[in-house]
């Protein structure tokens, strides 16, 4: 209830709905949105924590425009799709690549797997109203399967596919962020020129008890997204 508050309260915001940039008490929002002050409370709190309003005491809840007009929260722990779906873009997803395969060293360490250990690759590629925008490389040991590599079902991001297709939840991830160069030699499907700057993402997913459950190597073109992370004092 909380997250369809949000929802509901960051399209409010996109809208223009406050146009003095001043969210209402939480009553008020309450009342306005049929939810109690609980759900307004957590909702508010997940708009903060995305930098999107600041909340003080005595001084209600401002929205912060720049943060709005931004790009898309990386601190969310939540797919693209819907990072490009909040953003105010139309999200489409094509798969492209489900193979078996024995990875390189380094994503075998860092999913804490020996080497040789085979593993189900996934590919897909995210558009943002119909345009590539980010291409997403899914590695996780077959032995989590609780299907075969022939029988697992796609999906449209990496939380889905790992749910559908595993007994695992994913609860948390670490995220490597590399500027990168686009050459000849990728990234493959976002149509860049040789030279153009794209964003290199390496996620590690963990399960509630921390375990690695999956790999994603994520190539995202910022003409199509553009990310951002808030941090606030500690």
């Amino acid at each position: 209830m909380a997250q369809a508050t949000r929802d509901r309260l960051l399209d409010a915001l996109r809208d223009g709905a406050y146009p003095d940039d001043r969210l209402p008490p939480e009553a008020e929002l309450a009342r306005d949105l049929g939810v109690s002050r609980a759900t307004v409370r957590a909702a508010l709190q997940g708009l903060a924590d995305d930098g999107i309003v600041t909340r003080r005491r005595r001084h209600g809840t401002v929205v912060n425009r720049q943060a709005l007009r931004g790009g898309m929260p990386l601190n969310r722990l939540v797919s693209f799709r819907e990072l490009v779906e909040q953003g105010g873009r139309v999200a489409s997803v094509d798969p492209l690549v489900r193979r078996e395969t024995v990875p390189d060293a380094e994503v075998l360490a860092a999913l804490g797997l020996e080497p040789g250990t085979p593993c189900l690759e996934v590919e897909r590629l995210l558009r943002a109203d119909g345009e590539p925008a980010v291409t997403i490389t899914d590695t996780l040991a077959l032995d989590l399967l609780t299907v075969g590599p022939d029988d697992v079902e796609d999906a449209d991001s990496t939380f889905a596919f790992i749910a559908a297709n595993t007994a695992e939840a994913v609860d948390h991830a670490l995220v490597e962020v590399v500027p990168c160069v686009a050459s000849a030699d990728g990234p493959a499907h976002l149509e860049l020129p040789d030279g153009a700057p794209y964003l290199e993402l390496a996620e590690l997913l963990f399960t509630p008890d921390g375990q690695p459950v999956a790999h994603s190597r994520i190539a995202v073109d910022p003409r199509q997204v553009r990310l951002t992370l808030a941090r606030r004092q500690g």
